[in-house]
């Protein structure tokens, strides 16, 4: 009985107490959610506040029975710090649009989905903000569903799990039509100008992208996955439970004075009362209460229980370094997707883009080394006599993104970039009726299209470093990048970039 009791002594003195009070009992939401949902004084109430009162059911001990092969506590938790480690998610739009901070496409996507808000083009001369949604068919048919979206040995919906879309949506777009004006508004004026130029709305639509991964080992649903944790989990049998009895060591010598003390077993009388007495608003403060009058407890019981605490800590570092070559082998596959992406750009030929996606981490360390291979093609019926084919362009690019800090829980991501870009022709711009041709007063009576710019190469380098707020699933990218052109203006272009990134796994998921 005491192993258990101390282990939930270890969970509290490891909460560090700036952390915010959902965030330091986390680890029992899902006996907290029964409780709350449950009539005060009910047998459920009754029996979800027993769980959360017996250290049996606390995090600590079910890391430790997991060390002895018991529980399936800890996978879930490794899954979660897994995917706060990766890299490897593209969740903004691509290069080609009007607004990006992304020079490469990355090979994954939120399991479930993300937005992002980017701030500055890569490609084209007309810059933007685009809103980019992300979302996973699998993913999404799970959560409406109630099922879990990542964990070891779930399902997923056969098919779907590798398929993804993005919708982008420029929200800076604006343009203006000519028209002719009739008469004055004010006898007082003379000279009356023919035509006006007035604001003319246009459609904020940017881009649908379809991805669909061939190969992702890095998916915690695909197969490669639970095949590699499964051979890994069963070669470190020995291991495991060495850590976990090692874990228990100075767990046991820091609280054994606890263990002993009446005021524990009176705290558990007491707040087992309140607790199931409280109303559903209250559970959660009133749980958070025990869990720091236990941690006071134990300060008052044990002599020097900051350093007994830190001896605590090192053992757990040590027990959690056990997955690290679990994570490094699962970071060193090879990735492979294919991306399909409908654009509308600003005053130009609708396109489709064709791109296929390489990553591999060839590098100790954490770091992802990602490669495009694209082609532009324009849509839509081409005008009679245009000077253009219908292949636009050819892509490439190459990525290098390389984690600031600890890999596994880093604070930020430096990335350096390049793209090149092959134009056969020079950029298309539509004309639409009653507009002027642009840099001229020449007005076209119905739609054309004008050849702008040159053809030939496109280069850009771009240095970015992302910014990642800890356990929550938020980056800022910021980023400045070099061009030697942009698709309509020939000459050297440098410029700064920043967005926001919203990975919704990191509140669904595991």
């Amino acid at each position: 009985m005491h192993r258990t009791i101390v282990a939930l002594f270890f969970l509290l003195s490891s909460a560090a107490a700036a952390l915010p009070q959902s965030d330091r009992i986390s680890a029992y939401n899902d006996q907290l959610t029964v409780a709350k949902n449950a009539v005060p004084l009910s047998k459920e109430r009754s029996g979800a506040v027993d769980n959360l009162i017996d250290p049996v059911s606390h995090l600590p001990s079910r890391f430790v029975k997991f060390a002895m092969n018991y529980d399936d506590v800890i996978p879930s938790q490794i899954l979660s710090l897994w995917d706060q480690s990766r890299v490897d998610k593209q969740i903004g739009s691509t290069a080609t649009g009007t607004g990006s901070t992304d020079l490469v496409s990355l090979p994954s996507v939120p399991e479930l989905f993300g937005l992002a808000m980017s701030l500055g083009a890569l490609t084209q001369s007309v810059s933007g903000s685009v809103a980019t949604f992300r979302g996973n068919a699998d993913g999404i048919i799970r959560s409406v569903a109630g099922d879990q979206i990542g964990c070891i040995g779930c399902p997923s919906t056969k098919g779907l799990k590798n398929l993804s879309f993005a919708i982008s949506f420029d929200l800076s777009r604006q343009a203006t039509q000519q028209a002719t004006t009739n008469g004055s508004a004010n006898s007082a004026t003379t000279t009356v100008p023919t035509t006006v130029l007035l604001p003319k709305n246009v459609k904020q639509f940017s881009s649908f992208t379809a991805r669909y991964d061939i190969y992702n080992p890095k998916d915690t649903r695909s197969k490669a996955f639970q095949d590699g944790w499964k051979a890994w989990y069963d070669q470190h049998q020995k291991d495991l439970r060495a850590a976990g009895k090692n874990l228990l060591v100075p767990i046991d010598t820091l609280f054994d004075p606890v263990a002993n003390d009446d005021s524990y077993s009176a705290l558990n009388v007491e707040y087992t009362r309140k607790l199931n007495q409280a109303n559903s608003a209250d559970v959660e403060t009133l749980f958070a209460e025990y869990l720091s009058k236990v941690l006071a407890l134990a300060i008052l019981d044990v002599p020097n229980f900051d350093q007994q605490l830190l001896t605590v800590r090192a053992a757990y570092a040590t027990y959690a370094r056990t997955y690290e070559d679990l994570f490094s082998d699962l970071r060193g596959k090879p990735q492979f997707s294919a991306e399909y992406t409908f654009s509308t750009p600003v005053g130009q030929p609708d396109t489709h883009n064709l791109r296929f996606i390489f990553a591999s981490n060839p590098f100790e360390g954490g770091g992802l080394l990602s490669a495009n291979a694209a082609i532009t093609l324009y849509g839509g019926q081409l005008p009679a006599g245009a000077k253009y084919g219908r292949l636009r362009d050819f892509q490439f690019a190459a990525q290098f993104d390389r984690p600031l800090g600890n890999t596994n829980t880093h604070p930020a991501v430096f990335t350096l970039a390049g793209y090149v870009q092959y134009q056969l022709d020079p950029s298309v711009i539509n004309v639409g009726p009653g507009n002027l041709v642009p840099g001229t007063t020449i007005t076209l009576p119905q739609d054309a299209q004008v050849l702008l710019g040159k053809k030939g190469t496109l280069g850009i380098v771009q240095a970015k470093v992302t910014l990642k707020l800890k356990n929550s699933g938020l980056k800022i990218p910021i980023a400045v990048s070099w061009a030697n052109r942009t698709d309509l203006l020939n000459a050297t272009d440098v410029r700064g970039h920043i967005g926001i990134t919203y990975d919704l796994d990191s509140l669904f998921a595991h």
